[in-house]
């Protein structure tokens, strides 16, 4: 007699099913989900609100070094640059 693997695997997936629908009729629906959210979750879904209201373009700031770069003004300091990207003991 040969097994068909493909079968079994059939036999094997209703099996599991079938096991797991009596943990699905033993649910009760007159029971409700309550939820708490805690203080610190309400400040932090707060202060998410305000952050995702602010602008990510500074426009003045925009404004003042285009019009720095147009009078050929605006100066790159390299080592102000140096100093945010590497680490202090570097």
């Amino acid at each position: 007699m040969k097994v068909d693997p493909t079968f079994m695997s059939l036999v094997s997936c209703t099996q599991a099913t079938n096991r797991l629908k009596p943990a699905e009729k033993n649910r009760s629906t007159s029971e409700t989900d309550n939820v708490a959210v805690s203080d610190k979750a309400q400040t932090f879904q707060t202060l998410l609100q305000k952050a995702k209201e602010v602008a990510d373009i500074r426009e003045d700031r925009v404004q003042t070094l285009s019009k720095q770069i147009e009078r050929g003004e605006f100066k790159v300091d390299a080592h102000k640059i140096a100093a945010k990207l590497l680490p202090p003991n570097f």
